[in-house]
């Protein structure tokens, strides 16, 4: 069974499409293309070609808009909606948030110190894989342990919160036919743990537009 244009097998991969359609403009060049580039260097995925979906650009714009609006209204200004947003978001929006996971994650840390600076960047490392906990280590000039310890806890918190928004969002999704479940579809590899699992390779199913 072909899957619907629009349409996804998971939340990640739906609010993963969405922040990088938002992303680009609405131009006559394809689009979706260019997403599905974008995904495929993010978390070293491969994609399938497919036949044309007969969604135009401004129908991919509008269901990302859709789902963002979905995302929202589901996990409202909680800490799973800023995790999700900074993994998944660009720009000022999406670096807002990761400054607000950050907080959460080490609510002492003054501002501009370099306490908060190191947290910031663990962040990030823990919601996208970069900077490489190596070139913290000679960033701040200290052992590897010291670093390890913290992102380790770090990461506990963050895996925990995000997949509780997950869950919610699952079920939200499903109910909005964003995310749909297809006869013999495989559970997708999930999106987290970008950093560490190499050996996971997901496949996003995409269609040309």
């Amino acid at each position: 069974m072909q899957r619907e244009a629009g349409t996804f097998s998971c939340p990640e991969h739906a609010i993963a499409v969405a922040y990088l359609m938002l992303a680009y403009p609405i131009e006559p060049k394809n689009p979706t293309q260019l997403i599905c580039e974008a995904l495929q260097e993010r978390f070293d995925a491969t994609y399938e070609r497919k036949a044309l979906s007969g969604l135009t650009p401004h129908d991919w714009h509008a269901q990302a808009v859709f789902t963002v609006k979905v995302l929202e209204r589901t996990l409202g200004d909680g800490i799973g909606f800023h995790i999700l947003q900074a993994q998944y978001g660009t720009g000022e929006q999406g670096a807002a948030s990761a400054r607000l996971v950050s907080e959460w994650l080490n609510p002492s840390a003054l501002a501009d110190s370099r306490e908060r600076e190191l947290t910031d960047l663990l962040t990030t490392h823990i919601l996208r894989g970069r900077p490489r906990l190596r070139d913290l280590c000679d960033r701040f000039d200290l052992p590897y342990s010291a670093l390890q310890r913290p992102a380790s806890a770090y990461r506990v918190l963050v895996h925990g919160a995000r997949r509780a928004a997950l869950q919610r969002l699952d079920i939200r999704m499903r109910d909005a036919d964003i995310v749909v479940d297809l006869e013999g579809d495989v559970a997708p590899t999930p999106l987290d743990n970008v950093n560490q699992d190499e050996q996971n390779s997901p496949r996003l199913v995409a269609s040309a537009t």
